[in-house]
């Protein structure tokens, strides 16, 4: 099974999202939000993950993609999802989460904020 992208984010086999995967989808999130103004060079990223034993090597791969956008990835730590996007929000910035929510152990999730909320089909 092929890492896939879903409603609000990418979900797949923990070994298939690290390695590029989720890199690659970190940058085109990061890109598209500045391409689109919603961010800004240099503007921070909250991140956070669950407590899958995949999570922390994900999260060091997001901090590097969003590093390498030139924008700040800001460690939320383990934090529930919604508490990640409701911070992120009051501060009208993007996020990004790692959790594979109720997907098999050996899967995980990476799901995608725009500063007004989660994406949508049409990002």
């Amino acid at each position: 099974m092929a890492a896939k992208f879903g409603t609000s984010g990418l979900r797949g086999l923990a070994t298939e999202l690290l390695g590029g995967a989720a890199f690659a989808h970190v940058q085109a999130f990061a890109g598209a939000m500045i391409a689109s103004g919603r961010i800004q060079a240099g503007a921070n990223v909250f991140m956070a993950q669950d407590h899958r034993a995949s999570s922390p090597a994900l999260a060091l791969e997001i901090a590097a993609a969003l590093r390498v956008c030139k924008l700040v990835p800001v460690d939320c730590g383990t934090i529930p999802t919604p508490a990640l996007a409701l911070y992120a929000m009051s501060r009208n910035a993007a996020s990004i989460m790692v959790t594979g929510s109720h997907i098999p152990a050996d899967r995980n999730g990476i799901k995608f904020y725009r500063p007004d909320g989660e994406i949508d089909k049409a990002d």
